[in-house]
């Protein structure tokens, strides 16, 4: 249930507050660097930027999947360099999968007529998606809601086992040793995952849709904002390290 997922959350980040605050206000500088840059800077020092902020938010990121797969309670601490180290691994596997996760959905959507889809975006704009739904024709609908869905399914549970992978093994090969992810995921079930998933991803909605609703104070607005966002973030990397933990406890449990 999303709203069981949201409340594991708010535990996790909230367990050293001090801490979650000393993150945010982190977070609120980096995010007036960033449009200091972008309305002042040139083209490449907004590039370079937006590059070294992914490898740090996504080198924590997977801080975060590591901290769970080892039963933690709480953010974990900030080391830079095992972030930077995390963040540029994760980087290559994260564009690896992607592409090739492009190349398949682009292939069964063009065939039947459809945009490149995101689960979650088109969960988030249903109206749009809806619409988009009934312009083609009933059975090309059916065809691409059931099997692009599982195309998506299929390659991006093989890309959250592989990024799990590498936070727990720290080596790429591991990530992308597809034979032993598709052993994981066939201990935890692939039924089971789908519900773990399906459930994270609904969580992820949820959270987005009260970023979507605006207060009249901009300041706070963007406080608050900025804060739902972070979950957000802790809830793609928490409930990847959270399924891989699973998975881990059956290993040990079978041998």
């Amino acid at each position: 249930m999303p709203h069981i997922i949201i409340k594991k959350v708010w535990d996790y980040c909230s367990y050293n507050r001090k801490f979650l605050i000393f993150i945010l206000a982190l977070l609120f500088i980096s995010s007036v660097i960033q449009n200091y840059i972008k309305t002042n800077g040139d083209y490449y020092e907004w590039i370079l930027l937006k590059i070294i902020v992914f490898i740090v938010v996504s080198g924590y990121g997977m801080s975060i999947t590591r901290s769970r797969i080892n039963h933690g309670k709480r953010l974990p601490k900030i080391v830079v360099g095992d972030i930077i180290l995390l963040g540029i691994k994760s980087g290559i596997v994260m564009a690896i999968y992607l592409s090739v996760q492009e190349v398949i959905l682009s292939l069964a959507c063009s065939s039947l007529g459809f945009p490149l889809f995101d689960l979650e975006e088109m969960l988030l704009n249903w109206s749009d998606t809806i619409h988009m739904l009934f312009q083609h024709e009933p059975i090309n609908t059916i065809l691409f809601v059931v099997f692009g869905s599982i195309l998506f399914y299929i390659t991006t549970f093989f890309m959250e086992i592989a990024l799990a992978k590498l936070a727990d093994t720290n080596k790429i090969l591991s990530a992308l040793d597809l034979m032993s992810i598709k052993r994981s995921i066939d201990i935890v079930g692939w039924r089971n995952y789908t519900k773990d998933y399906t459930v994270i991803v609904l969580a992820i909605v949820i959270l987005s849709y009260l970023i979507s609703y605006d207060i009249p104070f901009t300041l706070i607005d963007s406080i608050i904002d900025m804060f739902l966002s972070f979950l957000i973030f802790v809830t793609q990397y928490l409930g990847i390290g959270a399924v891989y933990c699973k998975i881990k406890d059956l290993e040990s449990m079978n041998e």
